[in-house]
């Protein structure tokens, strides 16, 4: 009987965390970058992250593949638009204008390395000698940036009206050598996940250097941070997949060769549950590589919708073509294998389409 309770209880938990983490999944950017920016300025994980004399910092950041921080983030002192509605970032700007020439002075290479990667274990001494600031300089250029993250999903551009009211943009999608890339919008994104380093972590628990509340919070902290990344590497992964997926649409910029694909197959293909891809996806957008700004659900069109686009051209061009060679060209042409009915059906709807 203990058991068999025991194993209720702990249904009932993993319930609760889904559901939990369905929340964190579906928050506005906005919102979650102000969660990115309490947790980031905690005393405690200022202290670890940037480390102490003697012991190198217990969290870092890892990149995610092919990602980077669009270059508009640079023009901070220029107005952006979020959402299609200005936002203060010159307010921010002013109350920390004496910020910005202290992060011109140390290059944009150094500030990324630094603040916008954290890769490298530097405690913040050792950064304020190799940049030639002080220590509380640093501090104030590391709240600038947590601060702006969380006041806006930055955009070099405005953003184009196909968007849902409320949505986000979260980076322009990039091809390089025919391999994709994500320049994101806002700091917080192409940062990457954090990274505890639990063999650094145990010298801090055994330096004296946390005090009592601090080693109380620490459980609390670091929970906090594997539920920030999980919410993100799910979104990214999402993102990444259908950047692999619509890859001949992206090089080619031919409606007809976007593929067809469903939440389910998504959702199926990384071991996800359909409502949190469809989670993932609502008033989210990504700028295409030639500029357009869409719905990141556009990018799973069901199959007939694809149908429809790749058939509507090819019976346009040639009537006479029978289902069946359509249904074998399709497969041919586009690896996409359907049966002549399905074929037909679509045809008769593109009949209905064009009387109305």
């Amino acid at each position: 009987m203990k058991q068999h309770l025991g194993l209720r209880v702990e249904q009932r938990l993993a319930i609760l965390g889904r559901l939990r983490m369905a929340d964190w999944i579906e928050m506005p950017e906005r919102e979650f970058a102000t969660q990115v920016e309490k947790v980031e300025k905690d005393p405690l994980f200022r202290k670890l992250y940037f480390g102490a004399p003697g012991l190198p910092s217990a969290i870092r950041r890892r990149r995610w593949p092919g990602g980077k921080l669009s270059s508009s983030f640079y023009d901070v002192d220029e107005g952006r638009v979020s959402g299609g509605q200005r936002v203060d970032v010159e307010g921010s700007l002013d109350a920390h204008e004496d910020v910005l020439p202290l992060i011109r002075k140390m290059g944009r290479p150094a500030f990324e390395r630094y603040f916008l990667l954290a890769e490298e274990a530097v405690p913040l001494p050792e950064i304020a000698k190799r940049t030639g600031l002080t220590e509380a300089e640093i501090a104030r250029i590391h709240d600038l940036l947590l601060e702006i993250g969380a006041q806006a999903e930055f955009a070099g551009a405005p953003k184009v009206a196909v968007a849902a009211p409320g949505s986000t943009c979260l980076a322009r999608l990039t091809l390089e050598g025919g391999k994709t890339g994500f320049e994101f919008i806002a700091p917080y994104w192409a940062r990457g996940l954090y990274q505890v380093r639990y063999d650094d972590l145990e010298s801090w628990k055994h330096s004296g250097q946390l005090d009592g509340d601090e080693r109380r919070r620490l459980r609390h902290l670091l929970k906090r941070l594997e539920t920030l990344n999980l919410r993100q590497s799910t979104i990214f992964r999402i993102l990444e997949s259908l950047s692999l997926i619509q890859a001949d649409f992206l090089r080619t910029r031919r409606n007809e060769d976007v593929r067809p694909v469903s939440l389910r197959l998504l959702a199926r293909r990384l071991q996800l549950a359909p409502s949190t891809v469809s989670r993932a996806l609502a008033r989210r957008t990504v700028r295409l590589p030639w500029g357009p700004e869409v719905p990141m659900i556009s990018l799973v069109p069901g199959q007939r919708h694809v149908l429809k686009d790749i058939l509507g051209q090819w019976i346009a061009a040639s009537p006479a073509q029978t289902d069946a060679a359509l249904a074998r060209r399709l497969k041919t042409e586009r690896g996409i294998d359907v049966s002549r009915r399905t074929v037909n059906a679509v045809r008769h709807a593109l009949r209905e389409s064009a009387r109305e």
